[in-house]
């Protein structure tokens, strides 16, 4: 259960365990007649995500990335193949995603995610070099993709950036949004976090929803429990299949 407190308590921001192989299976690209599978096991897929889960999100399920994110990443793919027979691997970046007794707690965790994260993106440049990356992140797993994206060197092998509700997040980034229809004008609860890097910029999208006090802070302050619309919102079929096909966007554009 994913829980909110005050910026001076309890810090939430909440959404597989990751394989670590030591080789990676590859080519990937499937050939033939035969239907591309939604999601696929091969090391080197042509696609592989990388999922940062939200806080008290369990690594056991949802292939340790969070429900939000793989009901996003399966519409996400299955718009891709409407095109092309680009495979996708999903795997969960096994960081701490957990909820913080403190803010300095807190920022251990998304520290841990960032690093892991990091760590296996230098893995895939080393196993599989074919292959693209996406970073996909869900609320503190957000806010980690986010703080590793402003530290990256630009590599042609990341093909996608997405960072759902945000809590670093800033509306006046150059960046392309996507808020469902309505408005989200408000930064996330902790602050707009840090511009994304100019290189990254065409790749990355942030996703939000209105009622979200996560990712959209409301001037007046918030002081209730975690909002249904963050703990449930994105991982709606209606919902995840909107941010999945922004995403399958961007990764068109990138030639996938």
């Amino acid at each position: 259960m994913k829980r909110v407190a005050a910026t001076v308590a309890l810090l939430v921001v909440a959404g597989c365990s990751s394989p670590s192989p030591g080789h990676e299976a590859g080519p990937s690209s499937t050939t033939g007649h035969q239907p591309v599978p939604v999601l696929v096991k091969t090391g080197c897929a042509d696609l592989v995500v990388l999922g940062l889960r939200g806080s008290d999100q369990s690594l056991d399920k949802n292939f340790g990335s969070g429900q939000e994110i793989l009901r996003s990443v399966r519409a996400m793919s299955t718009e891709l193949h409407r095109t092309s027979r680009t495979t996708v691997r999903l795997e969960g970046v096994p960081y701490r995603a957990q909820s913080a007794p403190s803010a300095a707690i807190y920022q251990s965790y998304v520290d841990d995610g960032a690093n892991r994260a990091r760590d296996r993106l230098a893995q895939l440049a080393e196993r599989c070099p074919r292959s693209k990356v996406a970073l996909v992140g869900f609320s503190q797993g957000a806010q980690a993709v986010h703080e590793l994206v402003t530290s990256l060197r630009p590599s042609p092998q990341i093909a996608l950036v997405a960072m759902i509700a945000d809590p670093r997040r800033d509306p006046e980034d150059a960046i392309t949004f996507w808020t469902y229809g309505k408005s989200a004008p408000g930064p996330g609860k902790l602050g707009a976090g840090p511009p994304i890097p100019r290189a990254l910029r065409p790749v990355t999208i942030g996703f939000c929803a209105t009622g979200d006090e996560i990712c959209n802070w409301p001037p007046g302050g918030y002081s209730g429990p975690l909002s249904d619309t963050h703990r449930h919102f994105y991982e709606t079929p209606s919902h995840s299949r909107a941010t999945g096909h922004r995403m399958a966007a961007i990764l068109r554009k990138g030639g996938l």
